[in-house]
């Protein structure tokens, strides 16, 4: 991705994290000091300065050269949504714990915003996921886009029966909690805390996570992006759902199926520093120096 010469700037904050309402307001005018426009998601709650220009959250891509994120890694993962398909750069500034997504901490905000405008950074690529869901009539009902990963559960935490196919071969059926389906990127998330594997973020694979199953010979996969992974379920009496990202919920109905492959665009993430994703994994899950 060429880089682009930054004249409009989008702000997409969580405004739940402290300090977050006080670093927006100073951020604004910062930007706006450097000639830079101001674009927020017209859906923003609370009173905004004037002088910030406002755009339907769909139609925010359109406008913007660079989009700063303030909040956690699920702030950002709820803004890499809000862009797809466009490929926006995004600078992600840590309000949260962990931090595996967000690139800087606040007090490197403006060290990095000036290195960002003077277009010194370069773009990492993070794989989306795609998830089809097929109605009874084999029809896709709803396509959604994430980030990190897509899981198939039983509303109620009962055990449902899963049936995994990768292309045209069934690979196993197993009784548990559900599956997760991740991307690299949300290889350090939900699935790592089910047992599943940690893959550097540019791998072209993805991870189907059985969680809980009661047959112990089932096993993480880590399978060709380009793939599709079918999910078949079975629940009699109870719900069943899709959760993406974390933050998103549907609804599955009985007889439909889910098929989840790699999605046409990636996102885009500002990188200041070429810092070792290994060495980030160390620091964050505190395996020692």
């Amino acid at each position: 991705m060429t880089r682009r010469t930054i004249r409009a700037v989008g702000i997409y904050p969580n405004f739940s994290k402290r300090r977050c309402r006080k670093v927006f307001g100073e951020l604004v005018s910062w930007l706006r000091h450097e000639g830079c426009s101001v674009w927020v998601s017209e859906e923003l709650d609370g009173a905004l300065p004037a002088e910030i220009d406002r755009a339907p959250r769909q139609e925010l891509a359109a406008k913007i050269d660079l989009l700063v994120v303030l909040g956690g890694d699920g702030t950002l993962l709820s803004a890499a949504r809000a862009l797809y398909p466009q490929q926006v750069p995004i600078l992600g500034v840590n309000f949260g714990g962990l931090g595996f997504l967000t690139e800087v901490t606040v007090r490197q905000l403006y060290p990095a915003l000036e290195q960002t405008l003077r277009g010194d950074y370069t773009i990492e690529r993070r794989m989306m996921l795609r998830v089809s869901i097929l109605g009874r009539d084999r029809k896709v009902r709803a396509t959604l886009y994430g980030l990190n990963e897509a899981v198939v559960h039983e509303a109620g935490h009962r055990l449902i029966e899963v049936t995994l196919s990768i292309g045209e071969t069934k690979v196993g059926v197993f009784k548990g909690d559900g599956v997760i389906i991740a991307t690299p990127t949300g290889s350090t998330g939900y699935s790592l805390s089910s047992g599943g594997p940690i893959l550097e973020p540019l791998l072209d694979s993805l991870i189907a996570t059985p969680v809980c199953p009661h047959n112990l010979a089932i096993r993480p996969l880590i399978f060709p992006a380009h793939e599709a992974l079918q999910v078949d379920w079975c629940r009699e009496g109870g719900a069943v759902c899709l959760a993406l990202d974390g933050q998103v919920s549907l609804e599955l109905h009985p007889r439909e199926s889910l098929v989840a492959t790699r999605a046409e665009k990636s996102s885009c993430f500002v990188q200041l520093n070429q810092r070792s994703f290994w060495k980030v994994v160390r620091e964050k899950l505190k395996w020692g120096a």
